[in-house]
């Protein structure tokens, strides 16, 4: 009785490890897809949340670091819509800005 309990084990352990092999390379060969490929040249943007005094809902800012604009945007909960609240361009708000 013995032995028949080692041979169940042994082949519910072999069974167990060619499932993890299996699992193993569906995992490693599985093509990746990269966000934006594609030249240095496109756009990169950086988006943060935040909140601001006044409103409700929180602002999502949005800045390109190709072009150097930023928006501020809302969710307007009334129209079902993003709102743009603000935009700049932030060299012009570089240039406003004193040096001490």
């Amino acid at each position: 009785m013995e032995n028949g309990m080692k041979n169940t084990s042994r082949s519910g352990l072999i069974a167990l490890n060619i499932a993890l092999l299996a699992v193993l390379a569906a995992v490693s060969l599985v093509p990746t897809s990269m966000g934006q490929v594609g030249e240095a040249s496109q756009n990169k943007y950086v988006a943060v949340s935040g909140m601001v005094s006044g409103r409700s809902s929180g602002v999502v800012f949005i800045a390109s670091a190709t072009d150097r604009k930023m928006l501020a945007t809302s969710w307007d909960h009334n129209q079902n819509r993003i709102v743009i609240m603000d935009a700049k361009n932030l060299d012009q708000v570089a240039a406003g800005i004193s040096r001490e």
